[in-house]
């Protein structure tokens, strides 16, 4: 309970993240409700998420990135340039919010410590503050990429003398980092933003030790040239109706294309050359087998390695980004960091690395979901936090003991059937490749499992007819501020009650099947996160199919394959809920 002296503010809804999904959930939600007091909570000083302005610097990068009825300029006015810098899209960001009115409702440098549900909805309780926040309906959007994890050896530096900051902090730390005087610089990880972050000090001049582990990790990142051949734009051809077919889905297993590619052996194996083909141009591309120390960037898995992206995919926009890492100022170390002691970083090999001036930790992220207990993650359907590591993730069964009428889900055997049913639709996903790290890794026991129906509502809670949260963003696609603003408007109308969900059996089915399919798909990332990198327009699909609403919007059935789908060809598809509302009669359900 708040102390007498707690100031309780009562809202209609919180949305805690200002990032891509916060910002256009707010702005639909008020679509819907324009009368409805909406409240954004965001523990950075500006809007953006990892896009936040005191997280940019100049070679952070991204493909074209916009809401599909807001165009983004291109750079410097020039259609033909594709880059998109991260100050590009911190200001569209930043416009989309004073735009639409959002700045106002926005409280920054606000920190969320606790969420507990309340008879009124969520209780919300705030870092270095006895103000509580009461919300009828809590939309939880803080991505995954805002809480760093430190590795066991950054808990003690108190014998360091050098600068040691995470890559969340590149961007406020880069006028210290361009010092000259700062000369040797080492990098932990193999993230993407580890290759960014090396990218940059070679940009700069420094001289760089890359320190990846050897073990208990996935590897290397698989990279995708941002023209394959030089002449295919591989978002783009990530983005057509074909690829949704060359990349098995559990949300897709219809049609034709996917009886001949998924379905039959012959469509198999030619499935399989695509992606090896694929994985073959991407290696050329970044020069693994150049005899220098790149080679040692060659993700560790035998075969289709951009297929599975075991470790992640990025793709290199930068024309010179491969170059700058063929440069002799940079070594890489398969080891891993034991201690840092004065401007030394010692490894559990026994090596030093000595006379280092700056370090850079780019050792992934943590609980971005600390605000719940474990009662209420469980409750809202996320998994337990142990520590970034899969190895920390116990193997325990899913199975709880609920009393009968609590929205009971013996979760074990929904994954069991899920696992079956996975490898019989989409055999190409049962033979998996070969990895070099131990196989326990993928353990399926050891996947964290989110019980987000639609990737978003709690599963026991929909059961419950309890529809006061929904967890937005744990969905990680080639496309994400127009999955943002498709799945916000989905949760949403959940919220509002204006969509009807299926049985509890129809929900943990589909649930169970994501998983084991992501799993299965992604490997290590599948076992982490709710991946779905090539996969948006199924998922698209599936969102529009509740709603009422055409998916399939090219103008023939030949476009419909082979032309890449933007986010301007969903322009409008908040308008047509609306209207397709207002025809059956104002608030009725879907």
């Amino acid at each position: 309970m708040a102390a007498a002296s707690d100031k309780v503010e009562k809202v209609d809804v919180a949305i805690i993240g200002a990032g891509w999904y916060g910002l256009v959930s707010a702005r639909t939600f008020l679509r819907l409700r324009p009368e409805a007091n909406v409240l954004i909570i965001d523990s950075d000083n500006t809007v953006g998420g990892v896009w936040s302005k005191d997280r940019l610097y100049p070679n952070l990068v991204a493909q074209l990135f916009n809401y599909s009825d807001t165009p983004m300029p291109p750079n410097g006015g020039n259609p033909k340039d594709p880059r998109v810098t991260g100050e590009m899209i911190h200001n569209y960001m930043h416009k989309y919010a004073q735009d639409h009115d959002l700045l106002r409702r926005i409280r920054f440098n606000t920190f969320v410590t606790d969420a507990k549900q309340c008879p009124r909805g969520w209780r919300l309780s705030l870092r270095d503050s006895d103000d509580v926040i009461e919300t009828e309906k809590l939309l939880v959007a803080t991505g995954v990429t805002s809480i760093p994890y430190l590795p066991p050896f950054a808990e003690s530096l108190d014998d360091a003398s050098i600068p040691i900051i995470h890559s969340r902090d590149l961007g406020a730390s880069f006028d210290a980092i361009r010092d000259p005087a700062i000369e040797k610089v080492v990098v932990v990880g193999a993230a993407k933003s580890a290759y960014d972050a090396v990218y940059l000090m070679l940009s700069m001049g420094k001289r760089v030790t890359w320190v990846i582990r050897a073990d208990g990790g996935a590897g290397p990142l698989a990279i995708l040239p941002f023209k394959v051949l030089g002449m295919v734009n591989s978002v783009a051809f990530a983005s057509t109706r074909l690829m949704t077919h060359l990349s098995p889905s559990i949300l897709n297993t219809r049609g034709a294309l996917y009886r001949l590619l998924q379905r039959n052996p012959a469509g198999r194996w030619v499935v399989g050359r695509f992606w090896g083909l694929l994985d073959y141009v991407s290696g050329v591309h970044a020069g693994y087998r150049d005899g220098d120390h790149v080679g040692m960037l060659k993700p560790e898995i035998d075969r289709q390695s951009v297929f599975w992206s075991h470790s992640g995919l990025g793709v290199v926009t930068l024309p010179d980004f491969w170059p700058t890492l063929h440069s002799k100022n940079l070594t890489i170390v398969r080891d891993e960091i034991r201690a840092v002691k004065a401007r030394d970083v010692h490894l559990k090999s026994g090596a030093t690395v000595g006379g280092v001036d700056y370090a850079v930790l780019c050792t992934g992220w943590g609980d971005h979901f600390a605000m719940f207990d474990a009662a209420h993650k469980e409750r809202v359907g996320l998994p337990a936090y142990t520590g970034r590591d899969l190895y920390s993730f116990p193997i325990v069964s899913n199975a709880r003991q609920h009393k009968p009428g609590e929205g009971f889900v013996d979760w074990d055997a929904y994954d069991a059937a899920a696992d079956k049913l996975v490898d019989e639709k989409l055999p190409f996903l049962a033979r998996r490749p070969g990895l070099r790290q131990s196989p326990d890794l993928l353990d399926a026991r050891r996947q964290k499992k989110w019980r987000l129906y639609r990737r978003a509502v709690p599963v026991e809670m929909a059961a419950r007819g309890d529809r006061s949260v929904a967890v937005l963003g744990q969905i990680h696609t080639v496309q994400t501020p127009l999955v943002a603003e498709v799945q916000s408007l989905w949760a949403i109308l959940y919220l509002l009650g204006e969509i009807e969900v299926p049985s509890v059996e129809e929900m943990a089915t589909e649930v169970a099947q994501w998983n084991a399919w992501t799993r299965k798909r992604y490997l290590n990332q599948g076992q982490k996160f709710p991946y779905s990198l090539y996969d948006f327009l199924p998922y698209i699909d599936s969102i529009f199919s509740d709603l009422g609403l055409k998916s399939r919007r090219k103008s023939n059935a030949i476009a419909e394959i082979l032309s890449p789908y933007e986010p301007r060809d969903f322009n409008g598809f908040v308008d047509e809920y609306l209207k397709k509302r207002e025809a059956k009669g104002g608030n009725d359900k879907v």
